[in-house]
């Protein structure tokens, strides 16, 4: 995927290099279903693995503990990295309504993960 908006998706900030940014990935549990266009700068970065915790629980969501399974789980992971984390229903949308780039804002009552569909 190309992207054109060199914008952090979370505060906005402009990237002027690669160094300044942190490319990140999240999907259902599928890989080829990945949204691979994910921005953010270091602060931002840093922000959201503060507030998803511990990395490379499979199986649990990265917020609240719970067992969540594949395909209903959202997966995250920085580009590269092979460890990441996965996020319930419910955490999968306050993560995805936190970046700008997500438009409209989803509604938690009507949200379905990818996976979902699938089935």
């Amino acid at each position: 995927m190309t992207v054109f908006d060199q914008r952090c998706d979370r505060c906005g900030t402009y990237l002027f290099s690669p160094h300044e940014a942190v490319r990140f990935l999240y999907h259902p549990g599928d890989l080829s279903l990945k949204d691979d266009s994910g921005l953010l700068c270091e602060g931002c970065w840093a922000g959201l693995t503060d507030w998803l915790g511990e990395q490379g629980v499979e199986n649990r969501c990265a917020r609240g503990g719970e067992t969540v399974e594949h395909p209903t789980s959202l997966h995250i992971q920085r580009t590269g990295e092979g460890d990441g984390w996965q996020l319930c229903r419910e955490h999968a949308v306050d993560f995805l309504n936190r970046l700008r780039t997500v438009e409209p804002k989803l509604d938690p009552e009507t949200f379905s993960l990818a996976g979902d569909w699938l089935r």
